[in-house]
């Protein structure tokens, strides 16, 4: 059987699966591993119960009885991939990946074990981030909320969209309307960004704190982005309120679960006012009532403190492009 290290698996031409259950995937995994889980969540936990209250082999057998009656579909699924390298890992690089990868290899398949499964692949993450070499300079956006950082990052192929990787805005309201990602699949998928990006001269990424909603950006890049070369984005508020409404106006329900969180953060006559706006469908009221009480209160004290090498007003892509042209 072949056992590979994560490092020359990831600079391998070839498909990663993941055997563990479907809980486990969704909550990380190796940028763009296929699932393909020897149990399912409740028969994983069935297992786990029998190990720690009888024995290992009891559990093991267990195991086995299991997967043997999915045996033909998990083949059907791993048959696809039969005319490609493939790298198959567990949490720990234990039994379950093991078990499949010896059967897999009886049966012609071009395929490896992942040497200490997703733990280990979490362990290089981490090392990566924390003495990454950034060959390229950051170009930080600043700006009030819904000036449209996010949209003008989306233009460019050389940029770092850290929310989007987050699946979170970095507010009250971040996760509305997204499932947020936890610590371990956003540092992978930061790192595979800034590798993807390694040759460029200038990256373009928001300005954000240390935390991301839940989620710790990594020191180094934290410390990149300070820095980093400051722009400021800057749009008419009746501007700004058509965007935030556009992204947000199809959650309400959501929102109206959230809105007590601002009930200290504002006047309860506002607070009154915004709940009302919500319940009659007027959005724009509501909004501009957030941005004025909260939002451009508690961002704009803190953008007032950085030093911009240019204000953007309007034209945004193209004087973003001449500004990028005219770097040394």
């Amino acid at each position: 059987m072949k056992i590979i290290e994560v490092e020359d698996a990831l600079n391998l031409d070839c498909i990663f699966i993941d055997t563990r259950t479907p809980k486990e995937y969704n909550e990380a995994t190796i940028p763009n591993a296929i699932n393909v889980p020897l149990f399912s969540n409740e028969e994983r936990a069935v297992v786990g119960t029998i190990y720690t209250q009888v024995g290992k082999n009891e559990a093991i057998e267990k195991g086995m009885e299991f997967v043997s009656k999915q045996l033909p579909i998990i083949l059907k699924d791993f048959n696809k991939y039969k005319d490609r390298t493939i790298v198959v890992f567990c949490w720990r690089g234990g039994m379950r990946s093991k078990s499949i990868v010896s059967l897999l290899d009886s049966l012609g398949f071009d395929v490896y074990q992942l040497k200490g499964g997703h733990k280990a692949f979490r362990r290089y993450v981490l090392d990566r981030l924390s003495n990454y070499k950034f060959n390229f300079r950051l170009i930080v956006l600043h700006g009030l909320t819904g000036t449209g950082k996010t949209e003008i990052l989306k233009k460019f192929n050389n940029s770092i969209d850290l929310e989007d990787l987050a699946q979170h805005r970095n507010s009250i309201l971040g996760g509305v309307g997204l499932k947020p990602r936890g610590q371990k699949m956003f540092d992978a998928l930061l790192l595979k960004r800034l590798d993807e990006l390694k040759n460029e001269k200038y990256v373009l990424i928001e300005g954000e704190s240390r935390r991301l909603g839940n989620l710790n950006l990594p020191s180094l890049l934290y410390a990149h982005m300070n820095n980093g070369i400051n722009l400021l984005i800057e749009s008419p508020i009746d501007d700004r309120v058509k965007r935030i409404v556009k992204e947000y106006g199809l959650h309400k329900d959501q929102i109206k679960q959230i809105l007590p969180r601002f009930k200290r953060l504002m006047s309860c006559e506002n607070f009154s006012l915004v709940n009302e706006f919500l319940c009659n469908d007027e959005l724009e009221e509501a909004t501009l009532i957030l941005l004025n009480e909260h939002y451009d209160h508690k961002y704009g004290h803190s953008l007032n403190k950085i030093k911009y090498e240019l204000c953007i007003k309007d034209n945004y892509l193209n004087n973003l492009k001449k500004f990028i042209a005219n770097l040394p």
